[in-house]
């Protein structure tokens, strides 16, 4: 404080204005992040020291993961493509975010040795590797399909479902051909008009169903070309 008596000068016009410059370009570059909107229907998990390890060694899903910092023009530019990506994925992995601009997740990009951003991982069977193939969308779809996706399928693994899932399956097994078109078209039209509403995990929900439907469908005409071939080959014989 000033002595008493005297007043203390005021600061330079040109001084609070830099200063009013520096705060009001501090809450614009918040506000414009493109992580700063994130909500709970984000397609993309958010990984933090509290949940990084169980997610991507013990949670027994595969998946990818890209440590980022918030003021990197690359990752910023990369962000609607990984978010795609997330929205589309299969319901068996997961992708995430890293934010290693957060103080709370330095300990997680320090330990994963993370010194360029964007990096990505991917985690297969519990163990980490890096991703250093293309960055173009249709190429991530192709390695995570081709070498991360672990389907659902009630017709030839049983146990490559999860509990809802094995019960969805038991359900429809047993209804007609028919009613299981009925449902997948039904299905389609739930996942376009809520595409921008669902929650994330919904999204996955409903793929997962039509996914099951579409094995079974095939399965049942399978069986249905079986027994008519059977047929056919019973009729000729009693032909002879």
């Amino acid at each position: 404080p000033a002595p008493e008596g005297k007043m203390t000068p005021p600061k330079p016009r040109h001084v609070v204005s830099a200063l009013a410059l520096i705060a009001a370009a501090a809450v614009a570059t918040e506000s414009e992040s493109p992580w700063s909107s994130t909500t709970s229907t984000d397609p993309v998990l958010r990984l933090t020291k509290s949940n990084f390890q169980s997610t991507v060694f013990h949670s027994g899903q595969n998946g990818m993961c890209m440590f980022y910092q918030s003021w990197c023009g690359h990752c910023i530019r990369f962000k609607p493509t990984w978010d795609q990506l997330a929205q589309e994925a299969h319901p068996s992995i997961f992708i995430g975010n890293v934010d290693c601009g957060a103080s709370a997740e330095n300990e997680v990009c320090r330990s994963s040795q993370i010194t360029t951003y964007p990096t990505l991982r991917y985690y297969l069977d519990g163990t980490e590797q890096e991703y250093t193939d293309s960055l173009y969308l249709d190429a991530l779809r192709e390695f995570i399909d081709s070498t991360l996706v672990v389907p659902c399928n009630p017709i030839l693994d049983i146990n490559t479902c999860s509990e809802r899932a094995k019960k969805y399956a038991d359900k429809w097994l047993a209804r007609d051909a028919t009613k299981i078109i009925g449902e997948i078209e039904r299905l389609g039209e739930m996942m376009d008009k809520s595409e921008s509403s669902a929650t994330a995990e919904l999204r996955r929900w409903m793929r997962e169903r039509r996914d099951i439907l579409r094995l079974i469908h095939q399965d049942k005409m399978a069986e249905v070309k079986r027994l008519d071939q059977e047929s056919k080959r019973d009729g000729e014989s009693n032909e002879l």
